[in-house]
């Protein structure tokens, strides 16, 4: 199964903002910024989408209810050498209370002292990239045949916000990929291992977050059938 799906959602007149602009203004209140080479930013729905979009998504898809955003820009040419798994505190405002996620991690390591029985696995996000042209593809791997996955990953915290756990690129093989597009979401599998092939040209993705409904990958995938387009 791909680890990724096209949905027939449109992206057209989600942002209200300038992204590029706010995201620079904001450099304070980056997850994470790299000066010259990238930078995530966390925005709630109201500070980044127009409300008529968020209501044209929940109209097309009742599943998908929009709660937030996570910006990505990375420089052209910047390569970042790691592999992750997205993974958030219980305490998200995105975890259904009840829901059992499928655990791929299995993180055995932690960096400073954190428990990972305090987070669970991101099924999946909702992205598209803001320019037209883009050069890149998202990419997903596995471990390579001599490697152990539960001793490779390691759960790190690099903000409050943002926790992943990651794996060196030598020690991974790709196995799927995906140029993400424009104007229709993407929802992309977040719970394997994945990363960013950069082109040359600068990047700038949104990845919309929305109320995890689903435990497993192909649950996600079979509940939304009927707005898979690719």
């Amino acid at each position: 199964m791909k680890n990724w799906v096209r949905l027939d959602i449109d992206t057209k007149d989600a942002i209200k903002i300038d992204v590029k602009k706010h995201c620079f203004d904001n450099t304070d209140r980056a997850d994470i910024f790299i000066e010259g080479h990238g930078g995530i930013w966390t925005f709630g729905k109201d500070e980044i989408f127009s409300q008529d979009w968020v209501d044209y998504v929940k109209e097309t898809c009742p599943w998908l209810d929009v709660t937030g955003a996570l910006i990505f820009w990375r420089a052209p040419g910047y390569q970042h050498p790691g592999a992750h798994i997205d993974v958030a505190p219980n305490n998200s405002p995105s975890r259904v209370e009840g829901v059992e996620y499928e655990n791929n991690f299995h993180a055995t390591n932690s960096s400073d002292s954190m428990d990972k029985k305090d987070f669970y696995p991101v099924v999946s996000s909702y992205n598209w990239i803001l320019d037209k042209g883009d050069d890149s593809a998202m990419t997903w791997f596995r471990p390579k045949a001599d490697q152990n996955e539960s001793e490779l990953l390691e759960l790190k915290k690099f903000t409050d916000a943002v926790h992943y756990d990651e794996v060196p690129l030598e020690k991974l093989d790709e196995i799927d990929r995906c140029t993400i597009g424009h104007d229709k979401l993407v929802m992309v599998r977040t719970n394997v291992l994945h990363n960013v092939d950069m082109g040359q040209q600068e990047r700038w993705a949104i990845s919309a977050r929305c109320i995890m409904n689903w435990s497993t990958w192909d649950e996600a995938v079979d509940t939304l059938t009927d707005w898979i387009i690719e």
